[in-house]
């Protein structure tokens, strides 16, 4: 089984399961705790927590640190928001869920496109 898919067995929501993977992965150290208020759809089924995860990873790798750098998280941020809605039809953990869509599955083509994309 993959890591990132035994983080959420051992009870990390899908958030902090790609943190958590992620740090692993690349010897980073975002805060697992960041992605806490993010599982369940950021608590209230909204975007779920796989993307949200995912972006903040991206966003750990290619974002900026002061207003003057150029923003490189964008780009590939919207690729992946994109493939996700291309192939479930939407974001949001509650639909995700009433389509029969896993939270294990979710997690494993988030964090799948972030390794595509991203050295792991």
């Amino acid at each position: 089984m993959e890591k990132v898919l035994e983080f959420r067995k051992e009870g990390y929501n899908c958030a902090e399961s790609i943190i958590k993977a992620f740090n692993e992965d690349t010897n980073s150290n975002i805060p697992v705790a960041i992605g806490s208020p993010f599982g369940g759809g950021m608590c209230v089924g909204s975007t779920c927590g796989a993307i949200t995860g995912t972006l903040m990873a991206i966003g750990s790798v290619k974002g900026r640190n002061t207003s003057q750098e150029k923003n490189n998280s964008r780009t590939l941020s919207r690729e992946i928001v994109n493939r996700v809605r291309e192939k479930y039809g939407t974001l949001e953990c509650i639909e995700l869920k009433k389509k029969g869509v896993t939270c294990e599955e979710i997690i494993k083509y988030a964090y799948d496109m972030l390794k595509e994309n991203i050295e792991l």
